[in-house]
């Protein structure tokens, strides 16, 4: 039996006795998975059939150590298959499992309120008990002045869910609370007949067609409502309370990478924002009617009402007057209370909110753009290079017709910017973030650019650094002092309120740095420029671009904000949100009130309840030094590797992100030519790890930092700082969801492979260490045992898709030239990409 047989991985799933999950979620599904087998569907019911006895041969076949090809071959030769019903049999396997996934997720979306404690420690309700006992009462108040929370939601392709199925779970997943099995049997009935597969790539704008669909039914009702309920519970106005919350949104405007997004899409976009949020002001007018109905006031909100109509009659060149509309509600509201005792006041207080909130916008669109790319354009406009000489420049010259569309697109958004801001609003288009940012100089170059472009008019437009390699983030506080020392600029900052929005790139970091370097480096860049900022008169706000796994800045969110230290500036939290996520977290609206709550209270916690708590020791300091660096060390040792990007593209889903047809932005930097590490996006490189169930940007390189102090006598020092460094702790509980979901038996036939073998041992043998000293220095006796409901679905869903994953490999292995294929290459290719949305959608937060 190979060494790698003992996976962490459960390969077969039973349901801890008596555990929350088993009882809402984990039971439920055997009952509505059964009434897959009793639908009329092509095949399905044969399938149904087919797929338990080919999970157990895949449980039994890699605990024994059996290659998937072998394990694949011997079922079809078992099963008496015939070649030609090969190729149907094995897709209608992964419409079976992949569906499966779609119950697992509707069921949990269901059970949301059994599995999350909504009134727990962490939310509004379980803090303001603490705020009371520590007399704390106007502290946050006056923070919930200055504080704000912001979630971005990104075009990144990490949705493998199209449109009609996210249509689908979520009215399942309505009809499930209900009790409603004839409903709930319709839908897994139409859920079969519907194609997951997208024959062709979304463009720029159906993405954003794609994400708006979150803001017209979910955020418009969550958002509001929550901060209805922040105003009710601490006492602060409905303007505080508003103004806690808002929205981003990159679809249509970030153009790094994405040569097919330009100035028309950018404005296009604006556009469908604007027009879905008067529709959903228009819904809420009506709905209001129909509960104001007093004398007087029905005339008086119909005149409202009306606002809202012209301005979609006229959606291309009327500006709509939310200022006005809102005077209007706050005198009936108030003429409500006075006049007829109140009745239905909340719903007045409620549209105000959301007009508030939302404004004329719905959400603020941020323009991205690489360094390089902008670099390309100040030489196209004849601007010299170096900060004094960009500045001192007198003018610019036009661009030549035959330049490159995207090198013209940067001088020619800038007018779509003035538009926006204009029919929108200012808050509808205000940043423009700056990609692979070198330093100040890269800002500056941009900040120039606009101030010729928008000539005379004042500039509203805050230019935001990303930083995202090791290097860059060391570098970053030492930029932004030379930045703010540069007078023009500076008196620009404090035009804009002598505010400094920085970005901070997590799957970048991590893809150059490792896991616990690049969180470090992270941290240590914000506490460097909160103090560079705090320096120079400016109020920093951080803006974390995280994706949804460990490896890319995500899972558990509320601990990390919670943990920064009393040396970062939190006044604001910033985040973007992206793909599953999005469907995951901010999927339903009671999801989507909760974990913005938790982003709210994460900060208020942050800054009031025990804030020395998280701050960092000295001793504390060099000790995360050391981790971080010989992590570091390790991880660029395994980058290093002759075979690292060959394994990576042989056995991973790397080659085949691109035919997934899931996002219009290409997956690699680079259009032709050998793949390089620098070349790859951070989503098809984590996504392909964790494909391959090894996860690596989730944990490599922890296991070797932890061994060198072992071997020194220190690993009870970094026991102590697990206990007592909040942010240390989360790291390493983040990284454990990331080793959960890790199989190494799934590849074990690679063990002794002349090319790939050395690579998979050290790996292999990196997660057993890093497996092992953690759960030593957490004192747990399994990766997550403190996180059990978490534990069971990530073991429930990796249960369901062992069957995909081994199907997946199996065509791998075949595409390598090994053994005997049952079918000709191109059809091998596709059966890789259709494994990957099920695999993918299982782990919620896998890229």
């Amino acid at each position: 039996m190979s060494s790698a047989g003992n996976a962490p991985v459960k390969l077969n799933f039973t349901p801890m006795e008596h555990s929350t999950y088993a009882a809402a979620v984990a039971r439920p599904f055997e009952v509505y998975n059964s009434i897959f087998l009793t639908l009329p569907l092509d095949g399905i019911r044969g399938t149904g059939l087919r797929v338990p006895l080919f999970a157990e041969a895949c449980r039994k076949g890699l605990i024994e150590g059996r290659s998937p090809m072998d394990l694949l071959s011997d079922h079809l030769s078992d099963d008496g298959v015939l070649d030609e019903d090969v190729v149907n049999l094995l897709f209608h396997y992964v419409q079976y499992i992949e569906r499966q996934v779609v119950l697992v997720d509707a069921l949990e979306d269901a059970r949301y309120d059994r599995l999350n404690d909504l009134e727990g420690a962490e939310s509004l309700a379980g803090l303001l008990p603490r705020i009371a006992r520590r007399g704390l009462e106007r502290e946050l108040v006056r923070s919930f002045g200055e504080h704000h929370v912001r979630v971005v939601l990104t075009a990144h392709p990490t949705q493998f869910y199209p449109g009609t199925a996210l249509g689908i779970i979520t009215d399942l997943t309505a009809h499930i609370q209900k009790g409603d099995l004839e409903s709930a049997h319709n839908l897994l009935h139409q859920l079969g007949l519907t194609p997951f597969f997208q024959t062709k790539k979304p463009t720029p704008y159906e993405e954003a067609v794609r994400q708006s669909w979150y803001l017209e039914h979910v955020f418009f009702e969550a958002f509001p409502k929550l901060a209805l309920r922040v105003s009710a519970s601490v006492g602060v106005s409905l303007e505080t309370a508003a103004g806690l919350f808002s929205v981003g949104f990159w679809p249509g405007g970030d153009r790094d990478g994405n040569p097919y997004v330009d100035a028309g899409t950018t404005l296009r976009v604006a556009r469908r924002l604007r027009l879905t949020l008067l529709r959903c002001y228009r819904r809420s007018f009506q709905q209001l009617r129909r509960r104001i109905t007093y004398k007087g006031l029905d005339i008086e909100l119909d005149v409202l009402q009306s606002k809202v109509e012209a301005a979609i009659l006229a959606i291309d060149t009327q500006v709509f007057d939310d200022e006005g509309v809102l005077d209007g509600l706050e005198e009936i509201e108030k003429r409500v209370r006075q006049d007829f005792g109140g009745l239905h006041a909340e719903a007045v207080s409620l549209l105000r909110v959301a007009i508030l909130m939302f404004g004329r916008h719905f959400a603020s669109m941020d323009i991205r753009q690489d360094s390089r790319v902008l670099r390309r354009s100040a030489d196209a406009l004849g601007l010299p290079d170096g900060i004094e000489a960009l500045l001192q420049s007198q003018s610019v010259r036009p661009i030549a017709e035959d330049e490159d569309e995207v090198v013209r697109d940067v001088w020619e958004v800038m007018d779509s910017i003035k538009e926006i801001q204009q029919l929108n609003g200012p808050r509808g288009c205000h940043r423009f973030i700056i990609s692979n940012c070198r330093g100040a100089e890269d800002v500056i170059r941009l900040f120039v650019m606009a101030r010729y472009a928008h000539a005379d008019a004042e500039l509203e437009l805050d230019f935001v650094p990303l930083f995202e390699t090791v290097d860059d983030l060391s570098g970053a506080p030492d930029q932004m002092r030379i930045l703010f020392g540069t007078k023009v600029y500076r008196d620009h900052v404090s035009a804009r309120g002598d505010v400094q929005h920085v970005m901070l790139g997590f799957s970048d970091g991590t893809k150059d740095g490792g896991y616990l370097r690049a969180n470090w480096s992270i941290h240590l860049a914000k506490e460097r420029l909160s103090a560079v900022c705090r320096e120079f008169g400016v109020e920093v706000v951080f803006f974390d671009g995280r994706g949804g796994p460990p490896a890319r800045g995500g899972g558990n969110t509320h601990r990390f904000y919670a943990s920064l230290g009393p040396d970062v500036d939190t006044r604001e939290v910033q985040t973007t949100i992206q793909g599953q996520s999005i469907s995951s977290k901010f999927g339903t609206p009671r999801s989507a009130s909760y974990n913005l709550e938790l982003l709210l209270t994460a900060g208020i916690q942050h800054r009031l309840i025990d804030p020395d708590k998280s701050r960092w020791t000295r001793e504390q300091r060099m000790l995360m030094d050391e981790l971080a660096e010989r992590s570091y060390a390790g991880y660029n040792q395994l980058k290093a590797h002759p075979m690292f990007m060959e394994y990576l593209s042989t056995y991973g889903t790397l080659k085949h992100y691109g035919a997934t047809n899931i996002a219009s932005r290409p997956t690699s930097r680079k259009k032709e030519g050998p793949l390089t590490l620098d070349d790859l996006r951070a989503i098809p490189f984590v996504g392909s790890w964790s494909q391959l169930k090894q996860n690596v940007p989730g944990f490599f390189g922890i296991g070797t930092a932890l061994s060198t102090l072992e071997d020194e006598g220190r690993l009870e020092e970094v026991a102590e700082l697990y206990r007592s460094q909040p942010l240390f702790a989360a790291l390493l509980d983040n990284s454990m969801q990331s080793m959960r979901k890790c199989n190494f038996s799934l590849t074990a036939h690679l063990e002794n492979d002349e090319r790939f073998g050395d690579i998979w041992r050290r790996v292999r043998s990196e997660f057993a260490l890093t497996r092992q000293l953690i759960l030593r220095i957490s004192g747990q006796s399994e990766l997550m045992d403190r996180s059990p409901d978490i534990a069971e679905s990530i073991d429930l869903r990796e249960s369901i898709i062992l069957p995909l994953l081994v199907i997946q490999q199996a065509a791998l292995q075949w595409l390598d030239g090994q053994g005997a294929p049952p079918a000709n290459r191109a059809v091998l290719e596709k059966l890789v990409v259709r494994t990957m949305f099920g695999i993918i959608n299982a782990g919620r937060n896998a890229v």
